[in-house]
């Protein structure tokens, strides 16, 4: 069986409580140290600058001997004397050190203060000393200086430490790593912050909160080198060493609470050299814990389970090392050799301090940073950035300020002091303004390159290339070599081992492109899937660290895991087109293991965006070509269904005695559903068709043939009952369509010898018999006699009609694209229109006629789409 190693984050085999319960608590504890940090703020606020309302101490004394070490001008003019042991205030018997602060803060300037005393000779005493006031520390600019100073090392940089700490805890409530710098960022509060000014109850509760942060800094820092980032394998081999060195220290606490009541409210204890015993243990203890530290550190350095503990050890080291070392340079190492520049009346002390305390401040931040991160960056990473800023940004800031204030001392202000200045003089401040615009805009990037060049020149050439990768990714216009050409030059810019990408196809995302994998099988996501749908919504990378997860992958179900750990995932790029996601490119580790930095990301996710639109213009493109070809073998077979079609119709129209016919029909989409025909019977007579098919295209034609082989057919035995023609030609057309398929129908036999018109409708526009009378008005004969529409039933009465045509009639049989042929208004050609057209060329034959109909359907028109299939069939008589 395989043995996970503890991680030192994240209790493994133990439930922890829910992060809003350890919220809760962090917030608990926070309020007490800013309470107490508030606390002393306003305290040292009020003592600096307001010390004349305050009094100086007359004596100090022992808090457990109560004998007195000094004795102040006030003190001795009353002639106390060092030695003295205090019995007593204002009358009252000694009871504790909050007796004693309760006078120190509400006495004034100029109020009496009794002290009863033992000499050291044993005999009592009692003296009434004046209370004077503080003294000014210091005067003008240097008191400033001073002020500004200890506010900043004192107040603003405990509030940064507390901060921060709080901080980590709210992002990582579940992390003992995280709890742990919490209360070793607490602990600078109260090395800057005593409970000196408190009174009452507030005392023994910032005396208690004073002295537990005290006690517990040590152990903190001891138990932060066991667990971070992971457990010391030293502390695995002898687990008890830590509590060797943290129990007695423990215990310490314990004692240290009763006595610290019964110093403040019982008038001191008689333990006082046992207690005396255990602080120098504790003090030497605390000595261990720190060498502990450095000792289980550096080991972790050389011996941590993976690259990403040991990057997080090295920047721990480097930053720590540096803020604690500047701070112990600045105010011990310095302050030791009683250099002048620190004296306390200087301004330059105030620039001095807080430079130090302000890179104290690396500590803290390195702190949070490796608790927070994901995966830290390594240290010449950070340096990287750093030497950056600080060389092409701060540095040009600075120059910027120098050339504007030897303008503004040398240029501006002598102009102005001129009555008449001088063109040249403006031009000169002008030029200067435009040199510093210059360096804020144009030399601050050639900088920063130049110096990536020099120094940092694998993560420049990296750079240099993914930014040439992102222009380069939008000239493909084929998927394939796209995808193979990102995958190779990311893996070898970045030192990627493992790269694959998943493109949509159809309702899955399906592995397309690798590099460095071979997975078993067909590898997908769907739509669905939390990694997608993070991806999609944020448009964002999303790294992937297993130790610590993010929401998207824990809410992950285990196919969506298990592919993402096939893939060796560590980093998920989306491939944004313009409306969607197309695609998910997921890289393994680094072959160093070093975390994708932010300037990774942001290369990548240029990247990813151009190749996400260079996809999806791929695919377009493909699409359009498979469309362009799809729609020339669609026109290709339509042409040939027109062109089939157009033999189905009468290819030249019978002779007729005393009568002309002529006949055309015009699809909407090259084929249509219209049908007209015209053949002749063997009994002499012409049949005479016309239909109109439910819908247009294709599926219409398919059926107007059907129709028409069913009418052919069921005309071979020249019939006479049309009624029973029309009734077998529906059950025809009813077995062989859709439900949904049905034609209107019209069909007539013409017998020119007795110009008798025998006809049947089946739900078609009744045709047309215009007749002119001799009077003057023509008569119009409509044929609507018949039945339902052929198709829709499969079985349905008919009603035959017969009519005796005259000599000069005209008959005109149409679908209904003629009468309701529609203007870009939409307003139809109608019956009405189709007739006083006809009417208006009654004298001409059938061909004539025909066309003149079409041209005024088309005039009236006036070129608007044609929305119908159009067919017309004139029968005109002599």
């Amino acid at each position: 069986m395989t043995r996970r190693r503890q991680s030192g984050g994240r209790q493994s085999g133990k439930r922890l409580p829910s992060a809003a319960t350890l919220r809760v608590l962090a917030a608990v504890f926070a309020l007490c140290g800013f309470a107490y940090w508030m606390a002393g703020a306003l305290n040292t606020w009020e003592y600096d600058l307001h010390r004349d309302r305050h009094i100086q101490e007359p004596i100090d004394f022992d808090s457990n001997t109560l004998l007195i070490s000094t004795v102040r001008p006030e003190a001795k003019a009353v002639h106390l004397s060092v030695g003295a042991k205090i019995t007593g205030f204002n009358g009252a018997p000694y009871t504790g050190l909050s007796q004693w602060s309760e006078i120190v803060e509400t006495a004034r300037p100029g109020d009496t203060l009794d002290i009863e005393f033992l000499a050291p000779g044993g005999k009592a005493g009692m003296v009434t000393i004046t209370l004077a006031p503080l003294p000014a520390a210091h005067v003008g600019i240097a008191r400033w200086a001073v002020l500004l100073s200890d506010g900043f090392v004192d107040l603003v940089l405990p509030l940064a430490c507390l901060g921060i700490g709080f901080w980590v805890v709210l992002a990582k409530p579940q992390d003992r790593n995280a709890w742990l710098v919490l209360l070793l960022l607490t602990f600078p509060s109260v090395f800057t912050i005593d409970a000196a000014h408190a009174t009452g109850l507030g005392l023994g509760l910032r005396g208690l909160w004073y002295e537990t942060m005290q006690i517990m800094a040590s152990p903190v820092l001891l138990l932060f080198g066991v667990y971070f980032p992971e457990r010391s394998r030293i502390d695995q081999k002898v687990p008890w060493l830590k509590w060797v060195v943290i129990a007695p220290i423990l215990f310490f606490w314990v004692v240290t609470i009763p006595f610290l009541i019964t110093q403040y409210y019982g008038g001191g204890v008689s333990w006082v050299s046992l207690m005396d015993k255990l602080e120098r243990l504790v003090n030497f203890l605390n000595l261990c814990c720190v060498v502990l530290y450095l000792v289980l550190t550096l080991d972790k350095v050389h011996s941590a389970s993976t690259a990403d503990a040991r990057r997080r050890l090295r920047v721990l080291t480097a930053g720590t090392g540096v803020g604690v070392g500047v701070l112990l340079f600045v105010f011990v190492l310095l302050r030791h050799f009683g250099l002048k520049i620190l004296a306390e009346d200087t301004p330059t002390r105030f620039w001095i301090d807080s430079a130090g305390a302000a890179i104290f401040m690396i500590a803290p931040f390195t702190m949070g940073y490796v608790v927070l991160v994901q995966r830290a960056m390594d240290v010449r990473v950070i340096l990287r950035a750093g030497t950056r800023y600080l060389l092409a940004r701060a540095f040009l800031v600075v120059a910027q300020i120098v050339l504007l204030s030897v303008a503004v001392t040398e240029l501006v202000v002598p102009t102005l002091h001129k009555q008449q200045p001088q063109p040249l003089d403006l031009m000169a401040v002008f030029v200067f303004i435009a040199l510093v615009f210059f360096l804020r805009f144009a030399v601050r990037t050639r900088a920063q390159g130049w110096l990536d060049r020099k120094f940092f020149r694998e993560a420049y050439n990296a750079e240099v290339v993914l930014n040439e990768l992102s222009d380069q990714v939008r000239r493909f216009t084929e998927t394939g070599p796209l995808l193979e050409t990102v995958a190779r030059r990311i893996a070898e810019t970045l030192h990627v081992s493992q790269v694959a990408i998943l493109l949509r196809r159809g309702e899955f995302f399906e592995l397309q492109q690798t590099l460095g994998l071979s997975p078993a099988g067909t590898l997908s996501l769907s739509p669905q899937a939390s990694s997608v749908r993070y991806l999609a919504s944020t448009n964002e990378p999303a790294r992937l660290y297993r130790d610590d997860p993010d929401a998207w992958y824990l809410m992950a179900g285990m196919a969506e895991r298990d592919v993402l750990n096939t893939m060796n995932t560590e980093l998920l790029l989306p491939l944004p087109g313009r409306n969607r996601l197309m695609g998910v490119m997921a890289l393994g580790p680094k072959r160093s293991e070093a975390a994708y930095t932010r300037a990774d990301l942001n290369l990548l996710q240029a990247v990813a965006t151009q190749t996400g639109l260079a996809i999806e213009i791929a695919e377009l493109a493909c699409s359009l070509a498979s469309e362009a070809a799809q729609r020339e073998r669609v026109n290709r077979e339509i042409e040939i269904a027109r062109e089939v079609q157009e033999r189905l119709f009468p290819q030249a129209m019978p002779e007729m005695k005393g009568a002309t016919v002529a006949g055309h029909c015009r699809p909407a989409l090259g084929v249509g559903g219209d049908y007209y025909d015209v053949f002749p019977l063997s009994d002499g007579r012409t049949g005479l068709a016309v239909g109109d098919v439910s819908g247009k295209g294709i599926a219409a034609a398919l059926l107007m043939a059907s129709l028409r082989a069913s009418l052919r057919g069921v005309t071979l035995d020249n019939p006479r009952d049309f009624a029973r023609l029309m009734d077998k030609v529906n059950r025809l057309v009813y077995e062989s369509s859709a439900s949904n398929r049905y034609a209107t129908f019209f069909f007539a036999a013409y017998d020119p010898e007795t110009r008798r018109l025998d006809c049947v409708n089946a739900g078609h526009n009744p045709p047309l018999i215009i007749r002119r009378n001799d009077d003057g008005p023509h008569t119009v004969i409509r044929l609507e006699a018949g039945g339902p529409v052929v198709g829709l039933l499969p079985a349905a009465p008919y009603v035959e009609q017969a009519v005796t045509l005259e000599p000069g009639d005209l008959v005109l049989l149409y679908t209904d694209g003629i009468s309701e042929a529609m203007t870009p208004e939409d307003e139809e050609w109608g019956e009405d229109r189709l007739i006083a057209a006809a009417d208006c060329c009654w004298d001409k034959d059938a061909d004539e006629i025909l066309d003149h109909l079409f041209r005024d359907a088309d005039a009236f028109t006036r070129g608007a789409p044609q929305h119908d299939d159009m067919t017309l069939l004139v029968l005109k008589l002599k």
